[in-house]
């Protein structure tokens, strides 16, 4: 009897799938091909989108601020970010220009002094100690000279100190100071970030260096998006306790903003020639993975699901294995990756060539009017 009922339910599952045939047409997919590629084991790290320069810029000079730049300002290497009060400045200034003409004139008359005594000895009209003490007083206000020109110098470095400029360009991120407090020379009083030809700092374990080397660039995914970083250095120097070196790479590429956290997609085993499939082909059930292999033939082509253990992935491909010992899959066999999740085992199919064919076909179809039975197309 229970053999009788097996037999009527199996008869009855096949004309299910004939009528479901003859009803609906082939289902609209696209398909890629499966492949034998290297492979590794991977570990997904943190890492944050860093600048280049994040600088607290310090005031060079004491004196009354007057002027700061504001909070989200962007501005450009040599720019003026603040500005401190010059007038004490410009008086030490004028007074050493002052000191600096009275040295220059003094050495002046010495040197004519030093010429005249040195006709008159040679004419024994003065003695030679009267000309050595001319001499002497010539070389002291050659010092004095100096002297005043250094006191100049330094004068007009202060007053250039008063326009603090960028370092780099970038944008103003932080206000430390406030306009007319009073700031000391090395207190800090803006903080600059510098925001173009940014990177990233990923920490990852120290085993994976090995795996690192011959490594040019890393998958990044963040809330923004995603893509592939190119390595600017490995550091292999990891901290005692977390065992974890610093991995540093160039985000000029990505528009991400400063202190943006993502994830880092680093190899941490040996690389493997595995059969992958692309991950969009991967159809997640609740108690089983598969993927649907197309077969070609005069009827059409047809969509064979085939049950398979997930191995290792790395970027847009994942090794599989199937589980089922009637059905295997093969590299260069044509992989369903869109249209697959509504699917039946031996469905007939037909395939696009690209998503924007797929997406063409369901819209057409969904559009057009039901015939005069009530069916649409």
């Amino acid at each position: 009897m229970k053999k009788l009922l097996y037999l009527n339910l199996l008869v009855l599952v096949l004309a299910l799938q004939v009528v479901f045939a003859q009803e609906f047409p082939p289902a609209s997919i696209n398909v890629e091909r499966a492949v034998v590629t290297e492979l590794s084991p991977v570990v997904w790290v943190s890492g944050t989108v860093v600048s280049q320069n994040n600088s607290k810029i310090a005031a060079e000079i004491s004196g009354r601020l007057i002027s700061l730049s504001a909070i989200g300002a962007r501005v450009d290497q040599g720019d003026v970010i603040a500005k401190i009060d010059d007038k004490q400045l410009k008086i030490q200034v004028r007074e050493a220009q002052a000191n600096l003409l009275n040295s220059k004139t003094h050495l002046r008359f010495l040197e004519a002094e030093v010429v005249r005594k040195k006709q008159l000895f040679k004419q024994k009209l003065s003695p030679e100690t009267e000309l050595e003490q001319t001499i002497s007083e010539r070389d002291i206000a050659q010092g004095n000279r100096t002297v005043a020109q250094a006191r100049l110098d330094k004068a007009k470095q202060n007053m250039s100190y008063t326009q603090l400029k960028a370092p780099f360009s970038g944008i103003v991120t932080q206000r430390i100071a406030s306009l007319g407090e009073y700031v000391e020379n090395g207190s800090v009083i803006i903080r600059l970030v510098e925001i173009a030809n940014s990177e990233a700092s990923v920490f990852a374990p120290i085993v994976a260096f090995q795996f690192l080397k011959e490594a040019k660039q890393l998958l990044v995914k963040s809330s923004l998006g995603s893509g592939y970083a190119v390595i600017k250095a490995t550091v292999p120097v990891a901290n005692a306790r977390s065992h974890l070196m610093e991995i540093r790479l160039d985000m000029s590429t990505f528009d991400w903003p400063i202190g943006l956290n993502f994830k880092a997609q680093v190899a941490n085993g040996p690389s493997e020639m595995l059969l992958a499939v692309p991950r969009d082909a991967l159809v997640l059930r609740r108690d089983s993975t598969s993927v649907f292999r197309v077969t070609e033939s005069e009827q059409g082509a047809t969509a064979h699901r085939i049950t398979v253990t997930i191995g290792v992935g790395m970027g847009e491909f994942v090794a599989v294995t199937s589980t089922d010992p009637d059905k295997s899959i093969q590299a260069g066999d044509l992989i369903i990756i869109r249209g697959a999740e509504r699917l039946q085992d031996g469905q007939s199919v037909a395939i696009k060539k690209n998503n924007h064919e797929l997406i063409s076909h369901y819209s057409s179809t969904k559009n057009k009017a039901p015939d005069s039975k009530g069916n649409k197309p």
